[in-house]
């Protein structure tokens, strides 16, 4: 079962797809820093990232093809997913020990029964 507070968060966040609440989540011993989205959002964002990839690879490209449809039958497997199992982040860094991994905006999909803690707001690493 997950947090009631990281629900409403999620929840909020689908119904309304300018919402983005600050956050930082301990999942699987490390700190993820970044915003919570919609799922609308992750799954717009996933198709702009093979529309990305198609675009540098050029038109006729067969392995950017076979991703594209991977993530689209990936998607036509979540979609009907609304019973607020999943949490969807825009991640800004992701903290693992002494090391920050910068990911600037990446949307990530979790599962929210592993989500072992949370505040709202980010933190920033510094360099030193």
């Amino acid at each position: 079962m997950s947090d009631p507070g990281i629900e409403a968060l999620s929840t909020a966040a689908n119904e309304n797809d300018e919402a983005a609440c600050p956050v930082t989540l301990v999942v699987s011993g490390n700190m993820v820093t970044g915003h919570i989205v919609g799922k609308s959002t992750f799954e717009a964002d996933t198709s702009r990232m093979v529309e990305m990839a198609r675009e540098q690879a050029g038109s006729e490209n067969g392995a950017i093809d076979a991703m594209g449809d991977l993530i689209s039958a990936m998607m036509g497997a979540v979609e009907g997913d609304d019973d607020g199992a999943y949490v969807h982040v825009s991640v800004q860094e992701v903290m693992t020990g002494a090391e920050a991994i910068h990911l600037g905006g990446s949307v990530f999909r979790f599962r929210a029964s592993e989500i072992e803690g949370f505040t709202i707001g980010t933190v920033e690493t510094k360099e030193g």
